[in-house]
């Protein structure tokens, strides 16, 4: 990764905050909560969320402050080979726009966590936020499913804290849901979960603990996502 590489995400993201934050308040009535959550942190955030449509990525970043701290806002993508169709190559995965908006591909079948988020890892000791879905893709029944072990591995290779994200009614939204506004999206930022939240003080973590942190992560984004109901 060269040195530069935070710049085309900041730039692209920068751009287009304000006429996403708008279309996306007046097509879906965006409501953000506990954006105190993130008051006091510092730069060099792993943000985890529930994961059902391909907005998701763009709804984290219209929801925080323009100009903030916390951008640009780096993802966690498939790797290019999962999608077969090219258009979907070079929009949602490791291609060419996806790749300036921030998205870095996951080593798939390699059985190492250090190697799968190789740069993953650099953007976050860079202090920069990232952006995962635990689940590892979206759901397709409204039911969430197991988390992965990345998103803890990460928290204890950085050291850095994780943010849970819970959003609503992303879930099969289509175009005429969103252009006709018959659907209201609330995302809810959790209270950063730190190591001892994660791992209770191990001191000795194995690749259980990362699966069994992962999913006390997963725990509090569904919290999150049925306060977004209430």
């Amino acid at each position: 990764m060269k040195k530069l590489y935070y710049i085309p995400p900041l730039f692209l993201q920068t751009l287009i905050w304000i006429p996403a934050r708008l279309v996306l308040i007046f097509f879906v009535g965006l409501k953000v909560r506990g954006i105190e959550n993130l008051k006091g942190l510092e730069k060099g955030i792993i943000f985890a969320s529930n994961h059902a449509n391909a907005l998701d990525p763009i709804l984290l970043p219209a929801s925080l402050p323009f100009l903030s701290k916390f951008m640009p806002m780096f993802y966690t993508s498939r790797e290019n080979t999962f999608y077969k169709r090219l258009w979907m190559r070079i929009f949602f995965s490791s291609g060419l726009f996806f790749k300036a908006w921030g998205s870095y591909a996951v080593a798939i079948g390699v059985h190492n966590y250090e190697e799968s988020l190789r740069d993953h890892i650099k953007i976050l000791n860079d202090k920069h936020s990232l952006f995962i879905f635990p689940e590892g893709g979206t759901t397709k029944d409204r039911n969430f499913k197991e988390a992965k072990g990345g998103v803890a591995f990460l928290a204890h290779k950085t050291n850095f804290p994780v943010v849970p994200v819970g959003i609503n009614s992303t879930y099969k939204i289509s175009w005429e849901n969103f252009f006709l506004r018959k659907r209201k999206i609330v995302l809810n930022i959790g209270k950063p979960m730190y190591l001892k939240d994660i791992f209770d003080d191990k001191k000795e973590i194995t690749i259980n603990d990362y699966k069994l942190g992962a999913n006390k992560i997963m725990d509090e984004i569904k919290e999150l996502y049925k306060e977004t109901s209430q």
